[in-house]
């Protein structure tokens, strides 16, 4: 075992530069995070890594980022909130911690939800080769995404794949032109309309009523994710509109980042860090935002790949790929939620102060300069990005010559610590401003 030294990280140097008095939250803060770091006793030195990023970086990131949901939520006056799977797990369990200390009654509920889901139900059969959401994420789909989104067994469709010339080449995909018109054609194609017409109707249907079931449209909802573009929460309120419900939630995001032809409301939408729309708090944002708080917000079981009626029929009930997130679990997700939580338990009353200028702060120090240390166990992350889990791939991975490239690394500033001099070098003399800044990816 490898016991915690009670010595101060450069994390918790950093709150307490942002401290001006020995009792404010960024020094309450500090105290929380050395004193999760003694509680937490790491199992290996990868745990001790986990361990001191989670109580330096993410506890107070998540936990900010819950303390102002909780009090944003009593501002707007509503009844509940929910937290959606998986991003919001784990501020559902800082949030029911907090709420008590902070003097906050509401409903909390964790409930089940995924893009995957919630996109196809509010997708049209005769639509589906615009239906931007079956090509795009952080790695575009190739044949075998396509048919995992769609919920299609690939060998029974290969044929009709290959006559809409569409290549079986896992390395080709979407953001090549050729490939996109060929996934088009076969979207087209009748069998797959009409396969797909009953099983969006089917789909659609048991959203409705999970969504009646828990208040997830009722005015008195906030609605709690990580963010990003709104887009699944969109989704969500397109469909329950088909059925004549012209109500809508709140929706309390970390950031929140709308693409034109994505889904936002104003008056309903409000982020904790940062809004793309309208300008608020981009200091705050660091490169790569959702890569790093989606990291930070791992959920400890599978992707929700539908719904379905209980025996009586009385519940809609979700069906997950797994119980479980092995990966992340085989990762060190015990040690880094036990961080987590030790951190809210040290803490001592409300917290009110602004913290997001802190929270930049130990953000930006982890996830643009991070130690050699940190780069190798948290870059070992099983980051996935895809809706259907089908591009689980490392956060980090060193830069390879002489094919000198992103690719599919989510963790910029972790692969080039991972690289040789000179693949870093030749790296940062070729490529553009906005990897480095990391701008919000485009459709």
């Amino acid at each position: 075992m490898h016991n915690p030294t009670p010595t101060m990280t450069r994390y918790e140097r950093i709150m307490l530069n942002h401290s001006g008095r020995s009792d404010d939250a960024a020094a309450q803060f500090c105290d929380a995070s050395r004193a999760a770091r003694t509680k937490v006793v790491a199992e290996s030195d990868a745990d001790a890594v986990i361990r001191d990023v989670a109580a330096g970086v993410a506890a107070p990131a998540l936990t900010g980022c819950a303390i102002w949901m909780l009090f944003e939520a009593r501002r707007r006056g509503l009844a509940r909130l929910r937290f959606l799977s998986r991003d919001g797990q784990v501020l559902y369990e800082l949030a029911r911690r907090l709420a008590p200390i902070l003097g906050i009654e509401l409903d909390l509920q964790y409930v089940y939800s995924s893009r995957l889901t919630w996109s196809l139900a509010a997708t049209e059969p005769s639509n589906l080769d615009n239906a931007a959401w079956l090509f795009n994420s952080f790695m575009k789909s190739n044949a075998t995404d396509l048919c995992s989104r769609l919920g299609l067994s690939i060998d029974e469709y290969e044929s009709l794949l290959a006559a809409s010339g569409v290549s079986l080449d896992p390395e080709t995909r979407a953001d090549q032109i050729h490939q996109a018109a060929a996934m088009r054609r076969f979207l087209r194609t009748r069998k797959v309309t009409e396969a797909m017409a009953s099983r969006i109707s089917h789909t659609r249907q048991l959203l409705v009523d999970y969504a009646e079931q828990h208040a997830l449209t009722d005015p008195a909802t906030g609605l709690v994710d990580a963010g990003w573009t709104g887009r699944m929460i969109g989704s969500l309120i397109q469909v329950c509109r088909s059925t004549g419900s012209s109500s809508r939630p709140h929706v309390l995001l970390w950031g929140h980042e709308p693409r034109p032809s994505g889904w936002t409301d104003p008056a309903k939408v409000v982020a904790y860090v940062y809004n793309t729309a309208t300008g608020q708090g981009l200091d705050w944002r660091v490169p790569d935002a959702p890569f790093l708080v989606e990291s930070f917000c791992m959920g400890d079981h599978g992707i929700v790949s539908g719904y379905e009626r209980e025996r009586s029929g009385a519940k809609v009930l979700p069906i997950l790929q797994s119980s479980t997130n092995v990966a992340a679990e085989a990762w060190g997700l015990r040690a880094y939620r036990s961080t987590l939580y030790a951190f809210v338990e040290a803490l001592n009353g409300a917290q009110t102060d602004d913290l997001r200028p802190m929270i930049h702060g130990v953000m930006d120090a982890f996830w643009c300069h991070p130690t050699f240390d940190e780069a190798t166990v948290w870059g070992a992350y099983p980051y996935d990005s895809d809706p259907a889990g089908t591009a689980i791939r490392p956060l980090a991975r060193a830069i390879a010559e002489p094919r000198i490239a992103r690719g599919d690394r989510a963790w910029l500033a972790g692969s080039l610590q991972l690289s040789t001099a000179a693949a870093r070098h030749a790296y940062l003399a070729t490529d553009p401003n906005s990897d480095l800044s990391g701008a919000p990816a485009t459709d």
